[in-house]
């Protein structure tokens, strides 16, 4: 399967999750929208990223997955990994395999991936997206 996420934010994972392995590329909890899809998200899976540019630079497949996350803020390094257990966030670990480098509305369109957080028509993102399944084409 292939899956379009959002880190528009910029969120670092690599230095939010070291505590745990390297290659951390993203993360979701059950609260947050599209976690239906994103929860679907298994090994060898390939999931492409919208960076805080708005484009689609890589296409990473997914070597690990740790469940159950907790974070704490930390005033000086920021947030950090608590506990691998008794969270609620889902971390995914793996390496860059694709270059895309387009516009992630080139991307949608061109992929045909639909999603009630994504305009039908330009392919741009309504606040709140996250995640989304897409067939292979």
């Amino acid at each position: 399967m292939k899956f379009l996420v959002s880190n528009i934010g910029d969120r670092n994972h690599q230095d939010i999750f070291s505590g745990i392995a390297s290659g951390a590329f993203f993360d979701l909890s059950p609260r947050q929208h599209g976690w239906n899809d994103y929860y679907q998200i298994g090994l060898n899976d390939v999931v492409y990223v919208i960076s805080k540019e708005r484009r689609v630079e890589h296409g990473f497949r997914v070597l690990g997955i740790v469940d159950g996350v907790d974070l704490e803020v930390d005033d000086v390094w920021g947030e950090k990994v608590r506990s691998v257990t008794g969270g609620n966030l889902r971390v995914l670990f793996g390496q860059r395999v694709d270059y895309i480098g387009i516009d992630y509305s080139d991307f949608v369109r061109n992929n045909g991936i639909v999603s009630p957080k994504l305009n039908p028509v330009t392919g741009k993102m309504y606040p709140g997206f996250n995640c989304v399944k897409f067939p292979e084409v």
